[in-house]
């Protein structure tokens, strides 16, 4: 049993170890030792504390699946050949340490759990030589090497022969077939015949069936398909043992390093364990105090249901130099001493405690006495092994020492017992150890009464229901009410009187200022109670007074965004009707304008002569189409008219010579239109591009854009040319070029109107 056990360190660490993936941490947690060594007990606070503060920030961390392969190294350190599943298992590790490695080194801030990620050594050479011959379930590959690859091809070849020569057999001789499928005897093909046909196929005979009436016979034609089956069979078991061996010498050669990665990987999982159990048990860190002073507030023993226990602050600094509590039979007395032995054993172990706040002293040492130290074995009786483990203690303890006692002297003559445990507090004192001590005893009571050094403390006890109350006081006097718990279980009421009459006859009159402080202390203590519970009733009265407010004002904002978002959506609905009717009103005075200038466009054509020479730049009327056009080239008889930008042949006969009509500043606009910016004409021939380009021009400077984006490709690059050959001669057009590398380069000509 460890010296630890008895406040319960033990069943802590299970608690702690269930937070673990690998095996090994889990040991090492549960065989750790406490050191009192300041730097160690500063790095496991540290390391805990900074997995704890990445744990809050959602990183996660996850050991499972990773196995101790010390074993395997071994063996490869031997030159044992190891198996393809032993070499896919330290591929598994080698992927787990290449993941933690590089999660733990992702994290933010400089750290010390990175050492550990630091010492991960990853061998990629080693994984990819692996990788190469097997799968993840130890399988080897065909592909394994060239040679293996050509022996598999092989092998392929010879099951194809054998199924092909199989097949035509059990047609062939159907009627010499015991039955009609394939066997395999000394992993060799052969088939089952009867008796009376056995001797027909000049072959290997293998035995009889169960039955006697057929053999299993390997015919002649099968037996140089089995052989060349049985050679291949033990070339690639051949090639698969070279390539296993050169794995196996590769694997000896970074086993070490592949040890220490365990190592570091099974530190890092106690590191993470330990704060993963503080994360969920909402626990925190605890601060190493070099004052010597002991703080620990709202802390729950860490073994009992967090819904169930009492939380209580225990707090020792100077001028105390110890503790003692008094008070009831199970009302909590020995819980705390525990809570306060635990609490920095843990701390010392970096486990976070389950409390609010926590100040922890260093000590060098921690000595306990505690329940029932009787040995059977060395026949010693509960008074004699428990005064034999306090003499040890007071041989060993010095000032940098703690020393838990619960029950100062039992098991003996009750006032003999005090006396003895009035000199062992007085030797406690002398050596300067801090200390924590239960008691019942009324002289023990007073001795820590009259020392400022000692803080008399006590847990609650209620009178009203005979009940404890686990609440631990500090400045006060508790009383066992071993009587009035007596009264719950004794039938006869005149034992409990003269119970209480045989007490109060034998009180002192320092018994009687004690139960008299005890008292006060209590009244003083509920009235406390009752002035923090009012306190906190009118904080959280406030609370949800601020909290009505809040949603008060929370939903009178929202009812007034809903209005406004109302009011808005009104007002905008009026605004596209009116500017629908406006749009209406202006096209129509825009169609008006148009057909006015036709017909003054069209008087001053009917005004000029007809000319009979054409010359390019005339304006012209093309046949019957009453459309004014400008000449831009001439070819014999053939002329090419430019109508707004589209360009028609015809021949010169078909033209009447018109007056250069007068620059009109009126713009067709359409405002119910939407153009695209974009006019793609990818693939389109010359001339059909171009028409279409015309008609897009058209629209996208009537809809009132700026610039458009005519997408016409590369290729041969004679669409684009024609393009832009075009442009140069549309009016409407100020400017082009390429578009930028984010839009197509010279695979597009972005066009800028007037």
């Amino acid at each position: 049993m460890n010296k630890y056990d008895a406040i319960d360190l033990l069943k802590v660490k299970e608690k702690v170890t269930e937070y673990c993936a690998i095996e090994d941490a889990k040991e090492y947690i549960l065989n750790e030792e406490v050191n009192f060594n300041p730097l160690l007990i500063t790095n496991k606070l540290a390391l805990t504390s900074e997995a704890l503060d990445l744990l809050k920030k959602n990183f996660s961390l996850s050991f499972d699946g990773i196995q101790n392969l010390n074993d395997l190294f071994s063996k490869a350190d031997k030159d044992i050949v190891l198996s393809g599943y032993e070499l896919a298992r330290i591929l598994t590790f080698h992927n787990h340490c290449q993941r933690i490695k590089k999660k733990v080194l992702s994290a933010e801030g400089e750290l010390k759990i990175k050492d550990f990620a630091d010492s991960i050594y990853v061998n990629d050479d080693l994984a990819k030589r692996i990788e190469r011959v097997v799968d993840n379930s130890g399988n080897i590959k065909e592909d394994a090497s060239e040679r293996l690859k050509e022996i598999f091809s092989n092998i392929d070849q010879n099951n194809s022969q054998i199924k092909k020569a199989s097949d035509n057999f059990l047609v062939r001789y159907a009627g010499s077939l015991q039955e009609s499928n394939v066997f395999m005897r000394n992993d060799r093909v052969a088939f089952l015949l009867k008796n009376s046909d056995k001797n027909k196929f000049h072959g290997y005979q293998y035995g009889s069936s169960a039955s006697g009436q057929a053999t299993y016979v390997e015919p002649e034609e099968f037996i140089e398909l089995n052989n060349r089956r049985s050679t291949l069979e033990n070339d690639k078991m051949a090639e698969v043992h070279r390539l296993l061996k050169e794995l196996t010498y590769l694997v000896s050669r970074y086993a070490d390093s592949y040890r220490l990665n365990f190592d570091s990987l099974m530190q890092l999982d106690v590191i993470f364990a330990k704060a993963e159990y503080g994360y969920y048990s909402s626990g925190v860190m605890a601060k190493i105090n070099k004052d010597g002073s002991l703080y620990l507030k709202d802390i729950i023993h860490p073994l009992i249901d967090s819904k169930t226990a009492v939380c209580n602050t225990y707090t020792l600094n100077n001028p105390y130099q110890g503790i003692v509590i008094s008070g009831t039979n199970t009302g909590g007395k020995t819980v705390g001493l525990k809570i306060i032995g635990l609490s920095v054993l843990m701390s010392y172990l970096g486990i976070p405690l389950l409390c609010e706040e926590a100040d922890i002293p260093l000590f060098e040492n921690i000595y306990i006495d505690i329940d029932d130290n009787q040995s059977i074995s060395n026949a010693l009786s509960t008074f004699s092994a428990h005064i034999s483990n306090i003499n040890n203690i007071l041989n060993n303890a010095n000032r940098e020492s703690l020393i838990l006692i619960d029950e100062l002297i039992s098991g003996t003559d009750p006032k003999e017992a005090q006396a003895i445990s009035l000199a062992i507090l007085e030797k406690i004192l002398m050596l300067g150890s801090t200390f924590v001590i239960t008691t019942h005893y009324d002289d023990i009571k007073q001795f820590a009464y009259n020392h400022d050094n000692i803080l008399l403390s006590s847990v609650g006890f209620d009178l009203e229901n005979l009940k404890p109350t686990y609440k631990y006081y500090e400045n006060s006097v508790g009383v066992s009410n071993a009587i009035d718990i007596a009264s719950r279980y004794v039938d006869d009421e005149s034992i409990i009187l003269n119970a209480r009459k045989y007490l109060d006859s034998n009180k002192s009159r320092e018994d009687e200022l004690l139960e008299k402080l005890a008292l006060e202390i209590r009244e003083n203590e509920e009235l406390k109670a009752d002035l923090e519970k009012e306190i906190l009733d009118s904080h959280n009265l406030k609370e949800e007074l601020e909290k009505k407010i809040k949603d008060f004002e929370a939903e009178k904002e929202a009812l007034r965004e809903k209005y406004l978002k109302q009011l808005n959506d009104y007002i905008e609905d009026v605004k596209e009707k009116a500017n629908e009717k406006l749009e209406k009103l202006s096209d129509v005075k825009e169609e008006k304008k148009f057909f006015e200038a036709m017909e003054e466009l069209k008087e001053e054509e009917e005004e000029l002569p007809q000319a009979v020479t054409f010359n390019v730049g005339d304006y012209v009327k093309v046949g019957a189409a009453n459309q004014l056009g400008e000449i831009v080239s001439i070819d014999g008889e053939k002329v090419s008219v430019s109508m707004n930008g589209l360009i028609v042949k015809t021949k010169l006969d078909n033209l009447t010579k018109m007056a250069k009509p007068k620059k009109q500043t009126y713009k067709p606009k359409a405002r119910m239109a939407r153009v695209s910016r974009e006019l793609n004409i990818v693939g389109e021939r010359v001339e059909d591009g171009l028409a279409i380009l015309d008609n897009y021009l058209d629209n996208a400077y009537g809809s009132g854009l700026s610039e458009c984006k005519i997408i016409h490709g590369f290729g041969t690059g004679q669409l684009r040319k024609a393009v832009r050959e075009h442009l140069k001669k549309i009016r409407i057009v100020k400017e082009f070029g390429n578009g930028d590398a984010y839009d197509g380069g010279s695979n597009v000509t972005i066009v800028k109107f007037k």
